[in-house]
């Protein structure tokens, strides 16, 4: 949808308008000529490159949409709307006039914004030197009156599939041909008619950003600007961010990917920090699967969580990569991000366990076949089992139940924990003459000693529980891994991006 911005763009066209239509006298042919040599004085592409707070990029896009096309006209007139007049950037926001060789000093957190007067925008790339990984910033082209343009090609950062800028091998060992030009692999195409250009990325402390500008005259003529911005260090607090899954772990087919913030992440700057994030997920011979999945912001406890989960569970016998370049990028007004993390793990079999309250079984499929079939005792009507869908969270050989709540303490074997409120899959041999037949346990699943051995050992983490049957429900309070209990829809609420 258009969005009209207004302020440097605006008062430039606005400028270059009024210089070349202005008579310098009353001779006809002085008038002519004067504006011919006024057009030829502005031919040369005149670039500015600065600085456009986050706010000031917010407000633009939220702005009131253009009912109509600019022209060189409206592009000078005030904006029809009033909000949308102050929520631009002003002129001055787009910086000084920059040449190819500047250096430019802006500050962490801001959005990079750059301009071209009596030229066409063709194509911007801003390479951030600290991290190499994220080089494509798709960013928001505008035209010479403010309006907003749709461009074809908007990188999908934080999806399941997200666009690659590496370098890449063909099979006989050489450069592909579309990677071997890092430049033309970053390089952002803009829409016919640009004139601006505002980062989707807050820019990083710390950090040095190359930016590589290429306009294109009326008359054809292609000029390039080659600049450097240079963002000094941070005296923000560092934020950590951590992970519980390990490199070269196999995890089920429902595990979700999590990181633990070190603490809060403010709301107006998740965005930013979730858009720098990647998942690539191939198959067992590197070719990458389309994997449809999501972020998500889970409440603070009491620091941030974010989690990535699938729509469906993952694809079984894959592998999954997971960017997160987070080092000294802004978390808060007060703090920057720690480390960078990276992670590669591998999904495993497809295992689903389903326990169903009201026949008294426990059916656990692999790759589709049913491997167990075993008579079990789920929750008692005083204490249920939760319906809804579980993960293999951790397992024990031995382990000691304890329940304020119940008033006991019990040593059990071959405990699987599928969630964190107390509900596991465990040997109980004081039930085994109900198992099949009613439900008497605090909420746990009981099998026998034996069968609770062989679903002891075939159980990984990430593992699908799936409980039905019960009068009571899981909610997503107080879980760390409550993921598979919200909807889709849900979920993709939880994520920062719109």
């Amino acid at each position: 949808m258009s969005t009209k911005i207004q302020g440097a763009i605006a008062a430039l066209s606005a400028l270059a308008l009024l210089t070349a239509c202005t008579p310098s006298s009353d001779d006809p042919d002085a008038t002519r000529n004067g504006a011919n040599k006024t057009a030829e004085a502005a031919a040369d592409p005149v670039f500015r490159v600065g600085a456009i707070t986050s706010e000031a990029a917010e407000s633009a896009s939220e702005s009131t949409p253009s009912s109509h096309p600019s022209d060189a006209t409206s592009s000078a007139a005030p904006s029809e709307s009033a909000d949308a007049a102050t929520a631009m950037p002003g002129a001055g926001d787009f910086g000084e006039v920059t040449e190819s060789g500047d250096d430019i000093d802006l500050e962490a957190g801001q959005r990079i914004g750059i301009s071209v007067e009596n030229a066409d925008l063709s194509d911007i790339s801003v390479t951030e030197e600290a991290h190499p990984r994220i080089a494509h910033d798709p960013g928001t082209f505008f035209d010479a009156s403010g309006t907003a343009l749709e461009t074809d090609d908007d990188a999908q950062a934080g999806s399941s599939t997200p666009s690659s800028t590496e370098s890449g091998t063909a099979d006989d060992g050489s450069k592909d041909a579309e990677t071997d030009d890092k430049d033309t692999a970053e390089a952002v195409a803009a829409p016919d008619e640009s004139a601006a250009w505002i980062s989707t990325y807050g820019l990083v402390a710390d950090s040095e950003y190359t930016v590589k500008v290429t306009a294109t005259t009326a008359d054809g003529d292609e000029v390039d600007l080659d600049a450097t911005i240079t963002v000094g260090a941070s005296d923000g607090a560092p934020m950590s961010v951590r992970t519980t899954l390990a490199d070269d772990q196999t995890v089920g087919v429902a595990a979700p990917i999590m990181l633990n913030l070190g603490s809060t992440v403010s709301k107006d700057f998740r965005d930013d920090v979730e858009r720098r994030l990647s998942v690539k997920v191939t198959d067992e011979d590197g070719k990458e699967r389309e994997v449809e999945g999501s972020w998500g912001w889970l409440y603070d406890d009491p620091q941030s969580r974010l989690h990535f989960r699938p729509k469906e569970f993952w694809p079984a016998h894959s592998k999954v990569s997971v960017d997160v370049p987070l080092k000294d990028v802004p978390t808060g007004e007060n703090s920057v991000g720690q480390n960078d993390l990276t992670l590669d793990f591998e999904i495993g079999r497809k295992q689903v366990v389903k326990a169903d309250a009201q026949s008294h079984r426990m059916t656990v499929t692999r790759d589709g076949k049913t491997v167990m079939v075993f008579p079990a005792s789920l929750g008692a009507p005083k204490s249920p089992s939760y319906n809804g869908t579980h993960v293999v969270m951790s397992k024990a050989a031995d382990y000691t139940m304890t329940s304020e709540q119940w008033d006991y303490e019990t040593d059990v074997q071959w405990a699987v924990r599928i969630h964190n409120n107390g509900e596991f899959i465990h040997a109980a041999p004081w039930s085994a003459g109900v198992q099949g037949s009613q439900n008497v346990s605090h909420g746990c699943i009981n099998l026998t000693t034996e069968r609770a051995k062989e679903y002891y050992d075939s159980a990984i983490f990430g593992d699908p529980v799936e409980v039905t049957g019960s009068q009571v429900s899981l909610s997503t309070n107080d879980s760390d891994i409550s993921d598979w209990v919200y909807s889709w829809d849900e979920w993709k609420k939880l994520s920062a991006l719109d």
